[in-house]
């Protein structure tokens, strides 16, 4: 059983506060991670899990950093005035301020991505643009065209329904 100083007891305390601190910011993360992607039961559960096993490392870091792992009630007051002072006073700001540097760098990978995809729709409108405006002019012809390929077979079709209707009567 060690006996620490008041100096060191304030120290370990500085150093839970801290850890709650943490704590908080890694929860403030986790809360944007489950915003953006939305995720369904078995998936929230895994997360939780994986959330909490994250939890008990920084918590059991701090402890056996600050006071070689012995757990006493004011370790964890310290890492709930931390949480508590994170959540009051931090939270907010870092949430927005994480928000916003999302956003910019979801914009910025856009952005870099139209970028890179312009050439390419201009080589395209290029080549479809001859395309289609010949299109739209040829069409009629086109259309014209077929009726006339079709005119002979036609005629040949209706005269013999002409003549068959004629040799029938008789």
């Amino acid at each position: 059983m060690n006996i620490y100083s008041i100096s060191q007891e304030t120290y370990i305390l500085f150093i839970t506060i801290c850890g709650g601190i943490l704590i908080g910011f890694m929860y403030d993360l986790y809360r944007i991670f489950r915003g953006l992607f939305n995720p369904k039961k078995i998936a929230t559960m895994i997360q939780d899990l994986i959330f909490w096993v994250f939890i008990f490392i920084v918590a059991f870091y701090v402890l056996v950093f600050s006071n070689e792992g012995a757990v006493r009630y004011y370790n964890f007051l310290g890492f709930i005035i931390g949480a508590s002072f994170y959540r009051i006073s931090l939270s907010a700001s870092v949430i927005q301020g994480m928000l916003f540097l999302l956003g910019s760098v979801k914009n910025f990978i856009l952005d870099i991505c139209r970028l890179i995809k312009y050439p390419f729709s201009v080589t395209l409108c290029l080549i479809t643009g001859p395309y289609n405006c010949c299109k739209k002019q040829l069409k009629p012809l086109y259309y014209k065209a077929k009726r006339m390929g079709s005119l002979p077979k036609n005629i040949i079709k209706d005269t013999g329904k002409t003549i068959g209707i004629y040799f029938r009567k008789k």
